[in-house]
């Protein structure tokens, strides 16, 4: 009986560690919460110093907005194969993404805990500076207790206390892309090929209308629900490549209190005049490595890398009370 007993024991423990975590959130950060307090544990022992050592800091009681991760240098566009479906991301500057790049094509078997993707065995180099909490939809990221590569897939308003990772990257995909994931997967991590991409688009010659000014700017007219707003766009590459398409209707996301956000998808339009800094409410921008058509309508202070666009204005406002919401854009008369 007593060899029954602990042949079923032993069963039940193989099997609690057979999937990556069936709650991610609950578990990545209670794995967390062990490393810090085994840390604090083993510094207290060796030291004499009060201050506990953990390798991440601990969460607010209450979840502040995660802003979108906007890479703080050069992006390195990569695609993710999953069979026959190509997503497109990018990996970051930072030394763990260089060193998972270093070991690019690299396939991983991944599997489905609900709000993530996660598996695989990698060897990546990261400071304990690297190591962070909390995580956006589409997210790629490495998890060092198991090693596993991961794609968060849902549930980022509620990530604030799941600890323990190194932000490598994002996927550039839109949410429908993410939601379509499932069971488990073979993923391929891929340099993208972008040969194609950087030869340049001959110039096409723009019609506009009498609101054009001094041939440097373009008057628009931006219409959500029954509210028609104006903005001047600037002549630079992005733009002369949007006012191609107009009259068009985008389906807009409002995304951390602050923008509303149209995905092209990575690196999709052209750009000839990146800028870092702050932004001011109304500014319309694009961020390259999500491909991100942006009309920030509240300020936050951030700054990041972007391409300038324009300026609503006046009515910006308008966009704090509409949600996800289909916008168009065409050319003023």
């Amino acid at each position: 009986m007593k060899k029954i007993f602990a042949w079923m024991i032993s069963i039940m423990m193989v099997a609690s560690f057979a999937g990556c975590a069936a709650q991610p959130p609950a578990s990545l950060s209670e794995t967390s919460n062990q490393s810090s307090s085994a840390s604090s544990e083993q510094g207290n022992s060796s030291s004499s110093s009060s201050e506990p050592v953990s390798s991440v800091s601990s969460a607010p009681e209450e979840k502040a907005d995660i802003p979108e991760a906007v890479p703080a240098g050069e992006t390195t566009p990569i695609t993710l194969t999953i069979g026959d479906t190509v997503l497109t991301g990018y990996l970051n500057d930072s030394t763990p993404a260089k060193s998972l790049m270093a070991q690019l094509p690299l396939t991983v078997s991944l599997n489905d805990s609900d709000n993530d993707f996660c598996g695989g065995s990698l060897s990546i180099d990261y400071e304990e500076s690297d190591v962070q909490s909390g995580y956006q939809n589409g997210d790629l990221v490495f998890w060092p207790p198991a090693g596993n590569f991961v794609i968060f897939v849902d549930d980022e308003e509620n990530s604030a206390n799941t600890g323990d990772l190194v932000h490598l990257g994002k996927l550039t995909e839109s949410q429908d892309a993410l939601d379509a994931l499932s069971g488990r997967i073979d993923v391929t991590i891929a340099i993208a090929d972008t040969r194609a991409e950087e030869t340049a688009a001959p110039e096409t010659e723009i019609s506009t209308t009498s609101s054009e000014t001094e041939g440097s700017e373009v008057k628009i007219k931006i219409t959500v629900g029954g509210t028609e707003l104006t903005a001047t766009l600037e002549n630079n590459a992005t733009t002369r490549a949007i006012l191609e398409q107009m009259p068009m209707t985008l389906p807009m996301m409002d995304l951390y209190g602050r923008e509303m956000c149209y995905r092209y998808g990575a690196y999709a339009l052209p750009t000839d005049d990146l800028r870092s800094d702050g932004y001011a409410v109304g500014d319309i921008a694009y961020w390259a490595p999500g491909g991100s058509l942006v009309i920030l309508y509240k300020q936050n202070g951030e700054q990041f890398e972007r391409q300038h666009l324009g300026h609503i204005d006046s009515g910006v406002e308008v966009f704090e009370h509409t949600g996800d919401v289909e916008v168009t854009f065409e050319v003023a008369d």
